[in-house]
């Protein structure tokens, strides 16, 4: 499978999606501040629901997709930059819809919320464990295609490492995530993702909200919570889309880096992947069916956002180490020559192609005029 790299400036798109999360946060914080002097109760709680928001980022579900949806969409040569917002802001959709119902109808959200946490947490953490394991699956399949392509550019082949995943299993596993064709799409997968409400931070949000309506503060003001949750979280999770996309965006700009580089950061993505995807299917399954063996017991305790910060932890450190290694070996000049090879080989398949696409045009003319003699005589 070929990589299709394509540029994308980053500076518009930081702009356009800083802007964003900036619009939620001033929307947020002015409505507290509109009925601050007549609720003070507001600033505490409206400060937790930020918090919330920053804290719940961090869930490793959040870090491990945009991660992988970010390596798959590069791959296909999409633009990125944007993953990680809209991955946040379909996930706090469900945040945002469940507040108002909250706001709206207290004593009925209080009654319901229970049943639809059962319900909707088996669902949305099924999915996103499934959905890890796919994305886990596909990066797999390209790290055994960059494998590949090391081998095949040490020896100098660039054709054998340029079509080395073109595989039929990944264009059958491609075909499942047609789904997701630009970033904004993405959208999907979050709110999918924001279903399974089995977070307290989700939860936190929805009682601070009812405790909050239940005082008598205005809807308005309430409505404040789930807003800056979502500046919150879009507020990390762009950062960590934004780090990610330009990450592999160096990684994908030349073959040398792809290759050697790749490597153990698409391992480190494959890892993450396949380890939350079966946690998250043992939590959902294990929880509902109320088994208490070992392995259930391990999955259920595990605290996944102290994951998701030492996979933010472990994709920094990889990062660091690459680039360290890239300058201490002065690796810049070998990328430059093998560069410089592909170019070369590219050059000689073009003159090849021009001078077939010349000698068919020149065989068809030959026929054309036979013809026309043929006729004639």
């Amino acid at each position: 499978m070929e990589s299709k790299m394509t540029h994308y400036p980053l500076k518009p798109d930081l702009l356009k999606f800083g802007s964003y999360v900036i619009f939620l946060f001033v929307i947020g914080w002015g409505l507290v501040f509109v009925y601050l002097s007549r609720y003070p109760s507001l600033l505490a709680m409206a400060f937790l629901s930020f918090t919330f928001g920053l804290q719940h980022a961090f869930d490793v579900d959040h870090i491990t997709a945009i991660d992988n949806m970010t390596r798959k969409l590069i791959n296909d040569g999409k633009n990125t930059h944007g993953v990680g917002f809209y991955f946040s802001f379909g996930h706090s959709l469900v945040v945002v819809i469940m507040a108002l119902l909250t706001i709206f109808f207290v004593e009925w959200s209080k009654k319901q919320l229970p049943k639809f946490q059962n319900v909707g947490g088996v669902l949305g953490t099924l999915f996103a464990g499934f959905m890890l394991l796919l994305l886990g699956t596909i990066n797999l399949i390209i790290l055994f295609g960059i494998w590949k392509s090391f081998k095949a550019i040490s020896s100098g082949d660039f054709s054998t490492a340029q079509a080395s995943t073109d595989t039929r299993i990944f264009r059958t596993f491609k075909k499942m995530l047609n789904i997701i064709k630009h970033n904004w799409q993405v959208v999907c997968v979050g709110f999918l993702f924001g279903l399974g409400f089995d977070t307290a931070t989700q939860i936190a949000v929805l009682a601070t909200s009812a405790v909050a309506t239940s005082k008598g503060i205005p809807w308005f003001a309430v409505f404040s919570f789930p807003i800056l949750f979502t500046s919150g979280m879009c507020f990390m999770d762009t950062c960590d889309g934004l780090f990610m996309s330009t990450a592999y965006s160096w990684v994908f700009s030349s073959p040398f880096r792809k290759v050697y580089y790749n490597l153990a950061l698409t391992g480190l993505s494959v890892t993450a992947a396949f380890f939350v995807g079966i946690v998250d299917v043992l939590q959902a399954i294990g929880g509902y069916l109320k088994w208490h063996n070992p392995i259930i017991k391990f999955a259920q305790s595990l605290n996944f956002n102290i994951l998701g910060i030492l996979l933010v932890i472990l994709f920094i450190i990889t990062w660091s180490a690459a680039l360290i290694i890239w300058k201490v070996f002065n690796l810049k000049a070998k990328d430059a020559a093998v560069v410089k090879a592909e170019q070369h080989q590219e050059a000689i398949f073009e003159r090849m192609n021009e001078a077939n696409t010349e000698s068919t045009v020149h065989v068809n003319q030959s026929v054309v005029q036979s013809g026309n003699e043929h006729s004639l005589g």
